[in-house]
């Protein structure tokens, strides 16, 4: 895998799962959620979130555990039981004067193709695989 800016990182496809789905009378709830107008009971944030980190740590492994930094953002809705796309791509490609950092810009997807989640993740990539 190449690491120069504008490469994409191999995309991640995870079938999605509420975690907090027991956490009656909240978002996660379906039954409350639907009372809200929502199709279901959505996906924890941090869980959404994690998904963009599992592709960070499948394509950096130990590096990315050791030296990884993370800023993401939630922007829509994930329900559980779908096909969930993360996909990665290389802003920033390692270099001296970066320290031989790797900044990616990850996101999620919902199965509509619509971003639910995105987020700036970096580590050291002379580590990497």
């Amino acid at each position: 895998m190449t690491l120069a800016s504008g490469a994409r990182l191999p995309t991640l496809t995870i079938e999605t799962i509420n975690l907090a789905a027991q956490a009656k009378g909240s978002i996660h709830d379906d039954e409350k959620a639907r009372e809200m107008g929502y199709e279901g009971g959505f996906v924890g944030g941090i869980t959404v979130l994690g998904y963009m980190m599992r592709l960070m740590h499948e394509q950096f492994g130990v590096a990315w555990l050791e030296s990884g930094t993370f800023s993401g953002r939630l922007r829509q809705p994930l329900y559980a039981g779908v096909a969930a796309t993360v996909e990665g791509t290389v802003v920033e490609q390692p270099s001296t004067e970066n320290g031989g950092r790797v900044t990616v810009e990850l996101k999620v997807l919902d199965p509509k193709g619509t971003v639910a989640a995105f987020a700036s993740a970096g580590c050291r990539a002379h580590e990497h695989g």
